[in-house]
């Protein structure tokens, strides 16, 4: 196992919000396993440092409106009010609608309510996306091509964050947001060893499935380390993290316990074994088992601890430059790129991805976390 350090005055009428549904100036920007987020473009009221924007929740199946109700919606149009200076939100209106697009419910906010920080991806995500609205209307300006690809790739990330977010597993990331064949790309590529302690030898002799396992185990470990070790420097009042608050006692009873170090820890005292080099078939299967299995532990322990909203985990991604994509083009092939290929470089947590054009769509072709 790999020791990762770190990952807004106006009411929409329901024919309007419905005359809009396919229009241009809705934009989706958050995106969750039965909902989607969209902001209006077009609609945006700007006063000083402050903007009001609209967004419209879509649900998969209705929502029921409250338990002491049959009624239910299926989508809701919320305006919201951002100061942008000071990074703050506070709700303006609501309205419910239901499958039909008729009105169920409206409700106006307090001019005076309180107003709000902006914690977690999502909240972040939608005072990014009100904010440079904002920016855009009171500073039109033209856009260049590399620009628009740039902010493309910016938002191909950020979906890929949020998903991640969400299911805190990598094997459906890779499903949705990977090139098919990475894993070939990977074992040409003479230059990185993707596959971080598994020599090329045994990598050659695995099976694609058992290969995808392997690294599916080892990038979900590596995520919810991170998250985890990030969250417990809120024990840590000199920088010291005690080894209990480290590493949970259940994972720690796991390894030791695992077949895997039953095999291969020796006559060692430390964990120094679960960095070797993993040279046969035999031992990446009970590897892959072992990291699987850690993983699946200390997914209930980041989600117990809420670790990616806490304060420590946030300070810690302000510094990674999420977010803002590089771009190169590869002088020889690269990843199985042929020369000239455009690649792009962004950070999102944890991990620093590439990514390119793959038949005019972007997909990713490599990930590795961002301490590697």
């Amino acid at each position: 196992m790999k020791a990762v350090l770190l990952i807004l005055s106006f009411l929409l009428s329901s024919t309007l919000l419905f005359a809009q549904k396919h229009s241009s100036d809705w934009e989706r920007v958050y995106t969750f396993d039965n909902s989607i987020i969209e902001i209006n473009n077009a609609n945006v009221i700007i006063g000083g440092d402050i903007a009001r924007v609209s967004f419209r929740w879509t649900f998969d199946e209705p929502e029921a409106l409250n338990n002491q109700s049959n009624q239910k919606y299926k989508s809701r149009l919320e305006v919201i009010e951002f100061n942008c200076k000071d990074e703050r939100y506070r709700p303006y209106e609501t309205t419910l609608f239901d499958a039909a697009g008729k009105k169920v419910r409206y409700e106006q906010i307090n001019s005076s309510a309180e107003w709000h920080r902006t914690p977690g991806i999502m909240m972040n995500t939608l005072m990014a996306s009100a904010c440079q609205l904002m920016d855009r209307k009171v500073n039109p300006k033209t856009t260049s091509l590399d620009a628009m690809e740039l902010e493309n790739v910016a938002k191909y990330a950020v979906s890929l964050s949020q998903r991640l977010e969400q299911t805190k597993d990598f094997k459906p990331i890779i499903e949705k947001f990977f090139v098919g064949d990475y894993l070939t790309r990977y074992l040409n590529d003479q230059n990185s060893n993707w596959l971080w302690n598994l020599n090329r030898e045994t990598a050659a002799k695995a099976s694609r499935a058992e290969l995808q396992r392997f690294y599916v185990a080892l990038m979900n470990t590596g995520y919810l380390n991170s998250q985890y070790f990030i969250s417990q420097y809120a024990y840590a009042a000199d920088g010291s993290i005690p080894q209990e608050k480290l590493i949970p006692a259940d994972i720690l009873e796991l390894i030791d316990n695992h077949p895997y170090t039953a095999n291969y820890k020796g006559k060692q005292n430390n964990y120094d074994y679960l960095a070797e080099k993993i040279d046969s078939v035999e031992r990446l299967r009970s590897y892959t088992d072992l990291l699987e299995k850690v993983s699946a532990l200390m997914r209930t322990h980041v989600v117990t601890s809420d670790a990616e909203h806490s304060k420590d985990y946030q300070a810690v991604l302000e510094e990674w430059n999420l977010y803002q994509p590089t771009a190169r083009t590869c002088v020889t092939q690269c990843l199985g790129l042929p020369k000239g290929t455009r690649l792009f470089e962004v950070n999102v947590p944890v991990f620093r991805l590439q990514l390119a054009k793959i038949k005019g769509e972007l997909r990713v072709v490599s990930a590795q976390d961002i301490l590697h």
